[in-house]
């Protein structure tokens, strides 16, 4: 039976469960969209994707118990627009997070005392010389696998150490699952013969 968005909103205040799964699965590609929007900021901002998509649904959920329809905005719009916010504020929430924590840093070089800095009271086990040695290393390896790896094979390489799916990557860089496949089967190649 196919029910007007009126009629569901109304069932589902009078605590319809079913109503709300109707309306959930109608209108859930406004949050699918909406993720796929933020999912480079996500990223760069090293915002689980799971708690951003919780973020969205909540505000799919606010939207649905919040809606009036005697007011002049379409349910869809009106979904739109709060996941979108809820979604916007989270992500500027981290962001400024993220900012706080960089500026608060602590450098281990920072004096305690006249002669002993915050990094020579932290470890006796390790040297400082192993600490440049191990440095020095991944340096040259960081560096070779930039030289080896196509711009775009680098960007996969990265979001692909940072978890995220291959479906995840062909919506963050505009590309085919394929192509990510393709991309996938090129870095591992040349990555083996580095190795």
């Amino acid at each position: 039976m196919d029910y007007q968005d009126n009629e569901l909103i109304d069932n589902m205040n009078d605590k319809s469960e079913e109503a709300r799964d109707v309306l959930y699965d109608k209108y859930k590609y406004i949050v699918d969209i909406i993720i796929n929007k933020y999912k480079k900021s996500a990223y760069y901002l090293s915002i689980d994707m799971q708690e951003l998509t919780q973020e969205a649904l909540l505000g799919f959920s606010d939207a649905l118990y919040s809606y009036d329809y005697n007011k002049e905005s379409n349910l869809p719009t009106f979904i739109s627009l709060c996941v979108e916010r809820r979604v916007e504020n989270y992500v500027k929430k981290h962001s400024t997070a993220k900012m706080k924590m960089l500026k608060d840093m602590i450098s281990l070089d920072d004096k305690i005392a006249e002669d002993i800095s915050l990094g020579d009271t932290v470890s006796d086990r390790v040297t400082p010389e192993d600490i440049i040695e191990d440095e020095e290393e991944t340096k040259v390896l960081l560096q070779k696998i930039k030289e080896l790896l196509s711009p775009t094979e680098l960007e996969i390489y990265k979001l692909i150490l940072h978890n995220f799916s291959y479906e995840d990557i062909s919506g963050i860089l505009n590309v085919s699952v394929k192509s990510i496949y393709d991309y996938v089967y090129r870095i591992r190649k040349k990555l083996k013969d580095l190795y």
